[in-house]
């Protein structure tokens, strides 16, 4: 204020005519003073947006240019060849036409020859060999783990799914290969180099047809072959020692290589990496509940609850129906689980003590007899698809579909009676399956669920 005060005053006078007060006096009043620093921010904003619009101009006159030469030249080459190819009849231009061609250059000048498309040259001698079903039945189950009336079931199930269409550059692999590459690397667990070369097709096809094939067999294929049983037919005849008993509970661990993101997750108490997979087996050894994705480190009980078998359950929707009277008692649909899981009106375990009565004893024996088939089918599952024993290099979200899909596919060749080699269980057995901690319940047992246990063991008969 001081230094305003020491410059010379204005020669007009300064006092305001109260009469003549302009416009631009009373915006300066109503704005608010701006800082240098704001005006300098402000400007250097606005240069770099002229700037980013000069360089978007100039790419976009850039782009324009390239697409008129473009065109002259495409204009320009097809009225050589047009003039070329009406003037070959005449003996001067035809023999001007083949000077310069070469060897491969036929009757057009170099310039004017058509583009080829370049593609790696692959061998497929392989499949052509098999296509005619060359492999007898025992090497077609061992090659791709199913019989070849499977291979077809699957193939007419899938084709309209799995089919790709042929295009100008290149044609579509057929339907029956892409299955075929697939099994083969779910049976064999080759690596993609492999199948490269045994199909003549390219790593990243090979990749992209497994995805395709395991989301087509999950999307089509499991809602029919991965269902909850009938619970008349289960009230009926269930084929286990146990009545009323539905199915047994399971898990498995399935070896993956150490992921990106959470690895720690899923290092199991056993020393590797891994997901779960909980099944419900029934008493032919297919699964007809199946929860993957859960990391190796939770316990049964942490991926039962998170479950949505669970879910149905606790809310009374798995199965309403069934309920039969047991020695007095009214005993619904129930599984079986081992120690690990909790203990349920629906999900029962065996007997725990030492001083167990000889009517406990002969439930806790029954009850074991009945949890074998849950070993049997994990282990005809991995004896069959050997890429679940092997350490998975596949993406970890992925494996819950390629799982999934290697299931569904044990289920349907269940069904269908396909000879399963003993070769392949004997080479499961050095990896049994083994149990968690028994599932700590405070020391109280549900009233429910004990009373159904008491029932049940009472029923049995040594």
């Amino acid at each position: 204020m001081a230094a305003n005060a020491q410059q010379p005053s204005c020669p007009t006078s300064t006092t305001p005519d109260p009469g003549l007060s302009t416009e631009g006096e009373e915006d300066d009043r109503l704005l608010p003073a701006l800082s240098h620093g704001t005006v300098a921010l402000c400007l250097l904003y606005y240069m770099r947006l002229q700037r980013g619009r000069r360089l978007r101009e100039a790419a976009r006159r850039q782009r324009a240019a390239r697409h008129r030469r473009t065109q002259a030249r495409s204009r320009q080459r097809f009225a050589l060849l047009w003039l070329c190819r009406i003037l070959a009849g005449s003996p001067g231009v035809a023999g001007s036409c083949q000077d310069g061609g070469g060897q491969d250059g036929g009757s057009l000048p170099r310039l004017l020859r058509e583009r080829r498309l370049w593609s790696k040259a692959r061998s497929s001698a392989f499949w052509d060999i098999v296509r005619v079903k060359a492999f007898s039945p025992w090497e077609w189950v061992e090659n791709f783990r199913v019989s070849p009336a499977t291979f077809d079931y699957l193939c007419a199930q899938l084709h309209g799914t799995i089919q790709r269409q042929d295009t100008n550059m290149r044609r579509a692999i057929p339907a029956d290969v892409r299955l075929a590459m697939t099994l083969w690397r779910l049976g064999a667990c080759t690596e993609y180099r492999a199948v490269e070369q045994l199909f003549g097709v390219s790593r990243s096809t090979v990749c992209k047809i497994l995805r395709d094939v395991c989301e087509a067999v999950v999307g089509i294929l499991t809602p029919a072959y991965v269902c909850p049983p009938n619970p008349v037919k289960v009230a009926a005849g269930n084929g286990f020692p146990l009545p009323q008993l539905a199915g047994v509970l399971g898990s498995l661990h399935i070896p993956i290589r150490a992921p990106n993101e959470n690895a720690a997750g899923y290092y199991n108490r056993h020393g590797w990496h891994s997901v779960v997979v909980q099944a419900a087996v029934d008493s032919r050894g297919c699964f007809w509940d199946i929860n993957v994705g859960c990391p190796g480190r939770v316990t049964d009980t942490q991926v039962l609850w998170t479950s949505e078998l669970y879910q149905r359950a606790q809310e009374g929707m798995l199965f309403p129906e069934g309920s039969q009277e047991v020695s007095g008692v009214q005993v619904p649909l129930y599984l079986l689980g081992g120690c690990s899981y909790p203990f349920l009106p629906w999900l029962m375990r065996p007997y725990r003590g030492r001083d167990l009565t000889p009517v406990q004893q002969r439930f806790n024996e029954y009850a074991e007899a009945a949890r074998t088939v849950v070993g049997v089918a994990f282990g005809r599952l991995r004896g069959r698809w050997r890429c679940l024993t092997k350490r998975n290099d596949t993406d970890v979200s992925f494996l819950p579909t390629l799982i999934a899909a290697c299931c569904t596919l044990h289920n349907i060749c269940e069904a269908r009676g396909d000879v399963f080699q003993a070769c392949w269980m004997e080479e499961e057995e050095g990896s049994g399956l083994q149990e968690e901690h028994p599932f700590d319940d405070g020391g109280e047992e549900d009233a429910e669920a004990a009373e159904i246990r008491d029932a049940l063991a009472s029923a049995l008969r040594g």
